[in-house]
């Protein structure tokens, strides 16, 4: 076991694991972002695998199914019990407020590029994995409908670019509402994306190594028709029990920044906790 580079927590070296059986296919996304974060943040790694493990226990068939599983469990426990002093392992509502915080970054970053037309892979990479983990945060239970509809256009948005940088066709503007099939097609396509992709650095030029590995025939894609309400806005000064609860979810996510020394992500979030008590205004 190591130490993170940036912040002194333990790193676990990665599962020794048996081929992946073709009846969990499924879960591969899952494991390949769980190694793109081995190192660079060991905590997104482990609940990565977690819910890989839970999705595959749900849909295991075959000896040889469980035998994948049960070594992947394995290292979890492992894992769990070496990283028990890290808080975004240890204690779930820290850990679910820090990876949706992740993706959240991941999320913005990608939609402001896209914004501003700057269409290529990193772009494509860090829509799709904001999606999955995303995906990865029902590990604490349902997802709120707010993060539910970010993770669905996330996913949409990955795939719809994808293709059109296969194809060569302009992508349509930002925010229309997803395609029901292409966001089905996302989770079934070989991206093949180099695991040093940081979005943080904010370049936004195509590194050569990144290629996706198949070709999707593009779909029809659903007009402009309504943009995604990912935090419903209001006027009112009052404050309500969800306004509280949004207020809690910054400082949550304020005190997961300051765990890894982000410290404008956490004046960032802890200016929104006190806006919305404030003023009554959700953002």
């Amino acid at each position: 076991m190591s130490k993170h580079k940036s912040c002194g927590l333990p790193v676990m070296a990665p599962p020794t694991l048996p081929p992946l059986p073709s009846n969990l296919k499924s879960i591969q996304h899952y494991l390949k972002i769980a190694m793109d974060y081995e190192t660079r943040d060991p905590s997104i790694s482990y609940w990565c695998r977690l819910h890989a493990l839970q999705t595959g226990l749900s849909i295991k068939k075959e000896k040889e199914d469980l035998s994948f599983l049960l070594a992947l469990m394995d290292w979890l426990e492992k894992t769990k019990q070496n990283m028990k002093s890290n808080e975004t392992v240890s204690n779930e509502i820290v850990a679910q407020a820090h990876l949706e915080n992740v993706a959240v970054k991941l999320f913005n970053w990608a939609d402001t590029e896209d914004r501003q037309k700057h269409y290529n892979k990193n772009v494509v990479k860090a829509f799709y994995s904001a999606g999955m983990l995303l995906d990865v945060s029902s590990v604490f239970g349902e997802l709120n409908e707010d993060v539910a509809q970010q993770k669905k256009y996330a996913k949409w948005r990955a795939a719809h670019l994808h293709n059109c940088l296969n194809s060569g066709e302009i992508p349509s503007e930002p925010a229309p509402k997803p395609d029901e099939q292409l966001i089905n097609d996302s989770e079934n396509l070989e991206y093949g994306f180099s695991s040093d992709f940081k979005p943080e650095s904010g370049h936004s030029h195509v590194h050569d190594s990144v290629r996706p590995s198949i070709s999707v025939p593009p779909k029809p894609d659903t007009p402009p028709s309504s943009v995604p309400t990912y935090v419903q806005e209001t006027s009112s000064v009052l404050v309500t029990p969800e306004q509280i609860v949004q207020a809690q979810k910054h400082c949550k996510y304020a005190s997961s920044a300051l765990t890894y020394e982000d410290v404008p992500t956490a004046i960032d979030n802890l200016q929104k906790a006190l806006r919305v008590l404030q003023l009554g205004q959700q953002s």
